[in-house]
């Protein structure tokens, strides 16, 4: 009995190492393909933003008798309505804000070693001290820091857009995709073999809400820190606080350091004003941030779709060094896709899967 019991512990063990042997290769092979037709990409991440936004809508109308076509037009004229009031109101302030600041950045600078070398002569226990070295090199940096910010910022605007042909190939592929969504429902459905169709549609399910209901919800709490932190710059006083509530909301996405990074402009700006001014916004961000902590993020996120912090730290990390800005663009829903696949593989070992196939929830799989 204990040779038998042995035999099968070493067979699990076998199972389990080349089953993770298979996934590395998979995953590498996916890899490959993506730095192969990482330029094709684009155009189809942009269009994936568009279903998520749009699909709610589209379904909606849809469900209230409209035919789908003329809830796909109407939505679309929604969409083209919203661009054009932030085209004719928004827009020009953030280009304008945009220039302005990068025209400030030496003055910002070398208000910002002002106030360093002030304090060093201020303090003179500091002075041939450590700290005095760190502040110093912390200048330093954030000055090569900005000012690689703003040489690349031409850079990134191209690769972000891609050129007009990703701009108007994403809406276009997208209407197609909202207008036979029930298609392509059942044809995913059809393409899984009959013995495993209830469990991949279960799999497809869970993947649409995660990765949908993540990027909605990040979209909707970047907007929120976004609009917060504006006001509450403008309010204070602060120059160009239109786009640092903007720049602020943006790298409101990435966890941890996000804000910190996020902020700072906002600070160094201040600090060109008074230092008082500084501390202020650096209590009023900091507000900010607990107010999404506590009160917005939990309330738009809940625990099935949010993903952890250092989850999306490694996933940008990652998808940065290995295939660039379109890397960092496809890192946080591949990483949903694979907290979607543990919930599910999870919940089956836990037996708590539906044992019946519910062929009315699975055809709706994809109305979230």
């Amino acid at each position: 009995m204990k040779t038998e019991d042995g035999l099968e512990r070493i067979k699990a063990i076998g199972i389990a190492a080349w089953t993770w042997v298979g996934v590395i290769i998979l995953l590498s092979m996916l890899l490959f393909v993506l730095y192969s037709i990482n330029t094709v990409l684009m155009p189809f991440l942009y269009a994936l933003v568009f279903v998520y936004i749009l699909r709610p809508v589209v379904n909606y109308l849809d469900d209230k008798g409209l035919p789908r076509v003329f809830a796909l037009i109407l939505s679309y004229l929604g969409i083209i309505l919203i661009l054009t009031l932030f085209g004719t109101y928004i827009g020009p302030i953030l280009y304008k804000e945009s220039n302005g600041l990068i025209n400030k950045i030496p003055e910002y600078v070398t208000t910002t070693n002002g106030y360093i070398t002030d304090l060093v002569k201020q303090h003179p226990f500091l002075k041939g001290d450590q700290t005095a070295e760190f502040l110093t090199g912390l200048a330093n940096s954030f000055k090569s820091f900005l000012q690689k910010a703003a040489l690349s910022v031409p850079e990134m605007t191209a690769s972000l857009f891609g050129g007009m042909i990703n701009f108007v190939l994403a809406p276009i592929i997208a209407f197609y995709i909202l207008k036979d969504l029930d298609v392509i429902r059942t044809t995913v459905r059809e393409m899984i073999p009959e013995k495993h169709r209830v469990e991949g549609m279960q799999i497809v399910k869970k993947i649409d809400q995660i990765v949908g209901g993540f990027l909605k919800g990040q979209a909707l709490v970047a907007l929120t820190v976004a609009i917060l932190s504006g006001i509450a710059l403008y309010a204070l006083g602060v120059d160009y606080a239109i786009l640092l509530g903007f720049i602020i909301g943006v790298f409101n996405i990435i966890p941890y350091l996000g804000p910190i990074v996020g902020g700072a402009p906002a600070v160094i700006i201040a600090l060109g004003t008074s230092w008082q001014l500084a501390l202020i916004v650096v209590v009023v961000l900091l507000t900010v941030q607990q107010i999404d902590s506590i009160l917005i993020s939990p309330r738009i996120m809940s625990s099935q779709v949010n993903l952890h912090p250092a989850v999306v730290i490694f996933a940008l990390l990652a998808g940065g060094t290995l295939l660039g800005f379109v890397g960092m663009l496809i890192a946080i829903p591949i990483a949903a896709v694979g907290k979607a696949l543990y919930l599910h593989f999870r919940e089956r070992s836990n037996g708590s899967g539906p044992e019946e196939p519910d062929v009315q929830e699975l055809e709706s799989a994809a109305k979230v």
